[in-house]
């Protein structure tokens, strides 16, 4: 396979392969399955790539312009000589079905596209405080906290996007200063996932938090609550919908 000049298709397929017993071998065929995925990516082509379970199996999402296309592109797909109990190309019905994926292509890896939300800088007063606060009473994992570099970052564990706590210093002069002193106690934009926002409603009372918004419930079906930290900096958190443990069913 290899990269096309011209704009890359919009078209999605799914190659669905099932496999009978305990599945695909493990070694030489799982490396070469890495190295086809991985040539997908690169050429811009790749959308989703997993295992499936009960039946094991191996299911891809692509993008090619036509049917014929997405065949030649499967034609390096070690699971194809594997002879697997089932092996399918079907086309995403992208008009019945809905996207679900964005169709516009990713730039091609190197082409400085945008990989990862690192972290987000939060403005506070007492840096020290700060933390304990995240930890203590969001139950935030503290990264680091170096008061000799100012670094101090906390998240929600590995893999999620961190939040740099950062404490103006009139030594780094205007008109940076002033800027970060005024983003200090605004609405951040920043919104949590909570498995329950009355439980956490709960636990920023016992902290004496200040909650800008109870509990309420969205449109969308979900419930959502806004609060702030001891700095004034408001936060939203929802959950997916489930009832308050209070409320009575109506007859």
């Amino acid at each position: 396979m290899s990269s096309r000049p011209g704009p890359k298709p919009k078209r999605l397929y799914i190659r669905l392969a099932r496999f009978g017993g305990e599945g695909p071998p493990e070694s030489e065929p799982s490396r070469i399955l890495g190295e086809f995925v991985r040539e997908l990516d690169r050429v811009g082509r790749l959308v989703a790539h997993g295992r499936l379970t009960e039946p094991p199996g191996d299911l891809l999402i692509f993008r090619a312009l036509d049917r014929a296309e997405a065949t030649r592109l499967l034609r390096t797909d070690p699971h194809r000589s594997e002879a697997p109990a089932e092996y399918l190309l079907l086309e995403w019905k992208v008009g019945d079905l809905g996207a679900g994926v964005n169709v516009e292509p990713p730039p091609a890896r190197g082409s400085g596209r945008l990989t990862q939300v690192q972290r987000v800088g939060v403005i506070v007063g007492d840096q020290r405080a700060a933390v304990e606060w995240y930890r203590d009473v969001l139950g935030m994992e503290v990264l680091r906290s170096d008061a000799e570099t100012e670094l101090a970052e906390v998240s929600l564990g590995p893999g999620t996007v961190a939040l740099s706590l950062i404490s103006p210093r009139p030594e780094w002069g205007e008109p940076l200063y002033a800027e970060a002193v005024a983003r200090r106690g605004t609405r951040t934009g920043i919104v949590f996932q909570a498995d329950n926002v009355d439980a956490l409603e709960l636990r920023l009372r016992h902290a004496h938090a200040h909650i800008t918004q109870g509990v309420e419930s969205e449109p969308w079906g979900g419930r959502t609550i806004r609060f702030t930290d001891p700095d004034g900096n408001e936060f939203l958190a929802f959950d997916r919908g489930a009832p308050r443990t209070s409320e009575k069913k109506e007859l």
